[in-house]
């Protein structure tokens, strides 16, 4: 909880009420949650990038990066997790690899439902990480 709370002290952040307002006005949205979070309901049209990944998947340098994520470092990105947490910790990290306007969304996706806004099950075209058939033993 120190890294949460020191990454909050230095990035920018907004309520869900903002946040819907950026996502209306058609700002990217990174969702760092895990596949299987991803996949249960998402804000339409957020890629997924596990925070567990999401150096390699920004780095200029790195060629298994993602793209959709890499090139749009002007871009301005709402970037979300489950309640807020792994996203502020995204948003530091993010600012630190030189993108240029990340925001993170207080309350994350539990807030988002909450509040009744917008959400998709989303297809697995818009995920870094691809869920793999688990391995069965006969």
């Amino acid at each position: 909880m120190d890294y949460i709370e020191a990454a909050k002290q230095v990035i920018q952040e907004v309520s869900q009420e903002d946040g819907r307002a950026l996502v209306e006005k058609g700002v990217k949205v990174l969702d760092v949650r895990e596949p299987g979070e991803y996949l249960a309901g998402a804000i339409n049209g957020a890629i997924n990038v596990p925070r567990g990944v999401l150096e390699p998947a920004a780095d200029l340098n790195y060629p298994g990066a993602n793209p959709a994520l890499r090139d749009h470092r002007d871009d301005a990105w709402l970037v979300v997790c489950k309640s807020g947490g792994r996203a502020a910790l995204a948003t530091q990290t993010l600012s630190e690899m030189g993108f240029k306007n990340v925001t993170n969304l207080v309350g994350g996706m539990d807030g988002w439902q909450a509040a009744g806004f917008p959400m998709a099950i989303p297809s697995d075209e818009n995920m870094t990480v691809v869920l793999k058939e688990p391995c069965r033993i006969d």
